[in-house]
């Protein structure tokens, strides 16, 4: 390629449902400097409820439904691996980036299939801590289809390298989020909505409901949080498989309307302005946004010790991080964050700072930008690694 030329990039992914990878690649989309790459996107699985967010030039999207059938043992939709192969030839594809194995799968089959192949780099997001043993064994053979990973936190580069043992190059690259959208808000509309009190404690948390995000300990921490701080009250925004068997727990719990589901809010920053203390009590993450999003309002948050939270919040300096799976522990950090508003308020200006210093969208950009460089131009100066 010559080296003026935009760098032709296409992102592949399942979709874009809601969910943290696919913010990621929707602010890449978004800010790539046009001008040095040409980006291009591929869902395999329908659209998703966030696509209209991308825009791209006619041409520049591609959108299948792949259904995969068994071929010589192993499932692959072979009209769909087709259709990326001349996608990717026709528009002279230099990079391809997978995000989560299935985009891996079909866009390593298609890229390596061709005579000037493109290079692959596959970003893992959190896939791979709950997958069993025998899953992670399968994925080093997958990574294999990829000439270099984008990890989004140290901890999950760590567990490719010792758990899937995977020894090719790893770059290390933090989520980040545009803090432009949480500066100066104001939550006392969402706190009137939710008939908060000022004299009262909002604890809360914006996530998908899935097995992941550990929903279900919050509810047993609340029951204690209440017993001994009636004043707290608890909100959770988000939607997903598990929502109804979440809120029959808490029912049965008897929280009442101390504890609230609220379901998907297109307003999630006003969400997190109304909070006093955020929450995120994960099983398994890589480096979650919602972390991002509550240090860029400057919220004091509670989390549990599982992939990248502890490279976000720093416990003790400017936040709590406890063992996760635990709702005893996850009831302890929240009653000391209610009791010592003090220690909260030096939580809430340290965040705005670590925010800006290092999860901010154009450090993420930049980052990968450097990267994208590398892989299309190994050898020029702007290729360099910094």
């Amino acid at each position: 390629m010559s080296p003026r030329s935009p760098i032709r990039l296409a992102f592949v992914v399942n979709n874009l449902d809601v969910g943290g990878l696919e913010k990621v690649v929707i602010s890449l989309l978004a800010n790539l400097d046009r001008e040095r790459f040409e980006p291009h996107l591929v869902c395999l699985s329908g659209p998703g409820r966030l696509f209209e967010q991308v825009v791209l030039p006619t041409g520049a999207s591609l959108v299948l439904e792949k259904q995969p059938t068994k071929v010589l043992g192993v499932s692959v939709d072979v009209r769909s691996l087709s259709a990326l192969r001349r996608y990717f030839a026709a528009r002279s594809i230099d990079i391809v980036h997978a995000h989560n194995a299935a985009p891996l799968i079909y866009a390593g089959l298609a890229a390596r299939s061709l005579r000037r192949r493109p290079r692959v780099l596959y970003s893992e997001h959190n896939q791979i801590y709950s997958a069993s043993a025998a899953s992670k064994r399968k994925f080093r053979y997958y990574l294999a289809l990829a000439d270099s990973v984008v990890s989004v936190s140290h901890d999950l580069e760590g567990t490719l390298r010792r758990e899937v043992g995977y020894r090719g190059d790893i770059r290390v690259i933090h989520n980040g989020i545009d803090g432009t959208r949480f500066r100066a808000l104001d939550g006392a509309a969402v706190r009137a909505e939710l008939g908060v009190t000022a004299e009262q404690v909002l604890v809360g948390t914006g996530v998908v409901l899935s097995k992941q995000k550990g929903i279900e300990y919050l509810i047993k921490a609340a029951r204690r949080v209440l017993a001994e701080a009636p004043e707290v009250r608890f909100a959770v925004a988000g939607d997903g498989p598990l929502r109804a068997k979440l809120e029959a727990e808490a029912k049965q719990a008897a929280l009442g309307d101390a504890f609230r589901f609220l379901g998907y809010r297109g307003d999630m920053p006003a969400f997190i302005a109304a909070l006093d203390v955020y929450v995120l009590p994960s099983l398994w993450e890589g480096l979650p946004l919602a972390l991002c999003e509550a240090l860029a309002v400057g919220k004091p948050v509670v989390c549990t010790r599982v992939g990248g939270n502890a490279e976000v919040i720093l416990d003790g300096q400017n936040g709590e991080v406890v063992p996760s799976a635990n709702a005893d522990a996850l009831a302890d950090a929240v009653l000391r964050m209610v009791r010592t508003p003090h220690v909260a308020a030096a939580y809430r200006e340290r965040n705005r700072k670590r925010f800006e210093e290092h999860f901010s969208l154009q450090s993420m950009v930049t980052a990968h930008e450097e990267l994208y460089e590398q892989v299309a131009r190994p050898g020029s100066a702007s290729a360099a690694w910094p």
